[in-house]
C-alpha cells in the first residue's frame, strides 16, 4: 500500500515499468482509498493466520513499528524533495542514507527476517545486530 501511496504523493508516472496505479484514467484519486484498504488488510490477515499463535501480538507489533519507521521516511523524502522543486540544496548523502534505511529497508529488508525470528520464538531485541545489518 505505500507504494500506491508514495506514487500519488509523488505524482510519479511509473513504477517497475508500468504506469502507476492512479495514473489508470478509471482508477484516479479512487487510488488513495485502494490504498487505504490495502494498508487496513494487514491486520486482516495477520489475525485470520496468526492469531493463536504465541508471537501473534509481537508480529502485530512489528508491522505497526515497520509502519511508522517508513511513514517517517516517507515524510523525510517529502520534505527534503518537494514536487516540482528543482532545489536539491537540502538534499545530501546522509539525508539520502536516512530516506533509504527509513523509507525502505525497514519493509524490505528488515520485516522479512524478524517475522522468521518471531515464528522461530526468537525475542527480537536478542538480534538487534541483524536489525543493524539490515537497515544501514
Amino acid at each position: 500500500y505505500f507504494l500506491v501511496l508514495d506514487d500519488i504523493m509523488d505524482e510519479s508516472h511509473t513504477r517497475r515499468g508500468q504506469p502507476c496505479w492512479f495514473r489508470l484514467p478509471i482508477v484516479g484519486m479512487i487510488a488513495a482509498n485502494d490504498g487505504i484498504i490495502l494498508r487496513n488488510h494487514i491486520p486482516r490477515i495477520l489475525k485470520k493466520h496468526f492469531r493463536g499463535k504465541p508471537y501473534y501480538i509481537d508480529l502485530v507489533d512489528l508491522f505497526n513499528e515497520v509502519e511508522f519507521q517508513t511513514a517517517s521516511g516517507q515524510m523525510i523524502d517529502l520534505i527534503t524533495t518537494l514536487v516540482g522543486e528543482k532545489d536539491l540544496s537540502k538534499y545530501s548523502l546522509s539525508i539520502h542514507k536516512r530516506i533509504v534505511q527509513y523509507k525502505t529497508a525497514y519493509y524490505s529488508f528488515y520485516l522479512p527476517v524478524a517475522c522468521a525470528l518471531l515464528m522461530f520464538g526468537e525475542d527480537l531485541e536478542k538480534h538487534v545486530e541483524v536489525k543493524d545489518v539490515l537497515v544501514e
